[in-house]
C-alpha cells in the first residue's frame, strides 16, 4: 500500500509539472499582434522599435502590422478616427486629461519627455527676433504668435503662460505654409525636439530657431484601441522595464542622434512653461 501511495504521489507531481509547463508554453508563445501607423517620413520608426524591443525583452512575441503607410500630411483627426474604430491598435499621442478619459493607455512616458521640449520652426531670415530672448517674460514681450491646431494640448499650455497663439482648424500642413508666408499672423510653429529635424528637412523654406527650447511637463503615451486594452498591463510592465533598464534611453539616443548633435540640446536657453493640469 505504501509503495502504491508513493507511486501515485510521484505521478501526481509529474502531471502537475507537465500542466504547468504546458500553460507556461502557451502563455509564452502567444503572439501579440498590433496594427500600427507607419508614416511616409519615417517618424514612426522609433515607436515601432520601442514596442517590439520592450515586449521581446520582457519575454513576449510581437508582430507589428503596418500594411499601409499613412501619408505625413494626413490630419491627426483622421488617424484618431481610424484608431477609435479599431483600424489601428495603438497610437502614440501627447498625454492629456481629455485623452485619458476617452482611451485606455499604457501609463509609461515613451520619449523621456523629449516631445515636451519644444523648438521653433520660423520663417527664413527671422532669427534676429529671438536673439534677445532669455526668459519667459522676454518671449512674451516679442508679441510673436505660435500656430496650433485648435485641438492640441499646446493651446492650453500657451494660454496658461499668456503667450500669443493663432489657432488653425485643419491639417498641420497649413501651419507650415502660414509661417513660411510671413504675413498670415503666424510667426512660428512649436515642434518637439524629436520631431523638428524631420519637419525642417520637409520644409526647406523654414529655419530651426537656434537658441531657445521651451519646456513643459508632458510626454507621449501609447493609447490603446478598444480591442487592445487587454494588453495594457503587459505593455506597462514591458515599457517600465525598458525605461528602468536603459533600453528606452538607448533607443532614443540611437533614433534621434542627429537631433542631439545638431540642436545643441545642452546649450540652448531653456524656458520652463507652466503645465496646465
Amino acid at each position: 500500500m505504501e509503495t502504491s501511495n508513493k507511486f501515485f504521489i510521484i505521478i501526481g507531481k509529474y502531471i502537475t509539472a507537465l500542466i504547468f509547463i504546458l500553460f507556461a508554453t502557451v502563455s509564452f508563445s502567444e503572439t501579440i499582434e498590433l496594427s500600427v501607423p507607419a508614416y511616409s517620413d519615417g517618424t514612426h520608426v522609433y515607436f515601432h522599435d520601442l514596442l517590439k524591443q520592450s515586449l521581446e525583452a520582457n519575454g513576449h512575441k510581437v508582430t507589428l502590422k503596418s500594411s499601409f503607410k499613412i501619408q505625413k500630411t494626413l490630419p491627426q483627426k483622421r488617424a484618431v478616427y481610424m484608431f477609435e474604430n479599431d483600424s489601428l491598435s495603438i497610437m502614440w499621442l501627447l498625454q492629456s486629461k481629455e485623452r485619458d478619459k476617452k482611451y485606455a493607455s499604457a501609463e509609461v512616458g515613451i520619449t523621456d519627455n523629449l516631445i515636451g521640449h519644444r523648438i521653433l520652426l520660423i520663417p527664413r531670415g527671422k532669427q534676429h527676433l529671438y536673439n534677445a530672448v532669455n526668459n519667459l517674460d522676454d518671449f512674451r514681450k516679442t508679441g510673436l504668435a505660435g500656430g496650433f491646431d485648435e485641438s492640441w494640448f499646446d493651446v492650453e499650455v500657451w494660454n496658461a503662460n499668456n503667450l500669443k497663439i493663432y489657432e488653425v482648424d485643419g491639417a498641420k500642413r497649413l501651419i507650415y505654409r502660414m509661417v513660411a508666408e510671413k504675413n498670415r499672423g503666424v510667426d512660428y510653429f512649436s515642434r518637439g525636439f524629436n520631431e523638428i529635424i524631420t519637419d525642417a528637412a520637409a520644409h526647406p523654406d523654414l529655419d530651426i530657431e537656434k537658441r531657445l527650447m521651451l519646456i513643459y511637463d508632458r510626454d507621449f503615451l501609447f493609447y490603446l484601441s478598444p480591442s487592445t486594452v487587454k494588453y495594457k498591463k503587459i505593455l506597462e510592465d514591458s515599457l517600465g522595464k525598458a525605461k528602468s533598464s536603459g533600453l528606452m534611453n538607448k533607443l532614443i539616443r540611437r533614433h534621434w542622434a542627429k537631433a542631439f548633435t545638431q540642436l545643441n540640446f545642452d546649450k540652448r536657453v531653456k524656458i520652463y512653461l507652466k503645465t496646465p493640469e
